[in-house]
């Protein structure tokens, strides 16, 4: 994956549709998006447009019509975005990111025993 620029907020949308289901006409993408989106058809296609450019999509004919599939795996871009968010905005303090992840959120006891665990696991 070439995992140079990123996805913007927009483009994070439409790869998590691609995600669930690869390959996916414009039509199906743009269905999946109405309700929370809003987007036209022009907007989804620019969008796409700009995500084939950074080799994040790719286009194969269904029948008649085009198909957009996603090129770089969704574990690999979470795991990207996650490394420049650390960089970017903490500076590389990974304490410090999940210090704030978590102070702003109201975790339950499962959660924090995941936490915990996942914790012990790097540990020891």
């Amino acid at each position: 994956m070439k995992y140079k620029e990123g996805l913007s907020e927009n483009e994070w949308y439409i790869m998590q549709v691609l995600w669930e289901k690869s390959p996916s006409t414009l039509r199906e993408i743009c269905d999946a998006l109405k309700e929370s989106k809003g987007w036209t058809v022009h907007a989804i296609s620019s969008f796409l447009k700009r995500m084939q450019d950074k080799g994040a999509v790719g286009v194969e004919e269904i029948g008649r019509v085009k198909g957009y599939k996603a090129l770089w795996s969704q574990e690999d871009t979470i795991l990207e975005e996650t490394q420049s968010i650390l960089d970017r905005i903490y500076r590389g303090d990974l304490l410090l990111m999940v210090s704030n992840a978590v102070k702003e959120q109201k975790l339950s006891k499962q959660e924090i025993d995941e936490l915990k665990a996942i914790l012990d696991k790097i540990g020891g």
